[in-house]
């Protein structure tokens, strides 16, 4: 399972913004985020867009990256997207000082 609304959550707290800013930002409602991060709608491949637009990150390997199960994953490539995953928790963290909480925790 992709936890896409998980991820996009973890995203606006780690850059410190609030559902409101956020959903302005992406030119949605917040009621649609406030969906989107309650796994309670899917975004559409134009919402994905706005956010590699606006933040320059792709929600599906993002959401890998933190949330996925590298079991089910090649071997091959298992580590690489630990390492990967690994490198955007450090970088979403700094965006926020003083917040070193995990992914698994948000």
């Amino acid at each position: 399972m992709i936890h896409l609304g998980k991820t996009a959550r973890y995203l606006r707290t780690r850059k410190g913004m609030t559902q409101a800013a956020v959903a302005d930002a992406l030119g949605i409602t917040t009621v649609h985020l406030s969906n989107v991060e309650n796994n309670k709608a899917v975004p559409s491949p134009k919402l994905l867009d706005r956010y590699r637009e606006l933040w320059g990150v792709d929600l599906y390997i993002l959401a890998w990256c933190l949330f996925g199960d590298l079991n089910k994953l090649p071997p091959a490539v298992r580590r690489p997207m630990a390492a990967l995953g690994e490198a955007w928790r450090k970088e979403l963290d700094a965006l926020v000082p003083g917040c070193k909480r995990r992914a698994e925790g948000a």
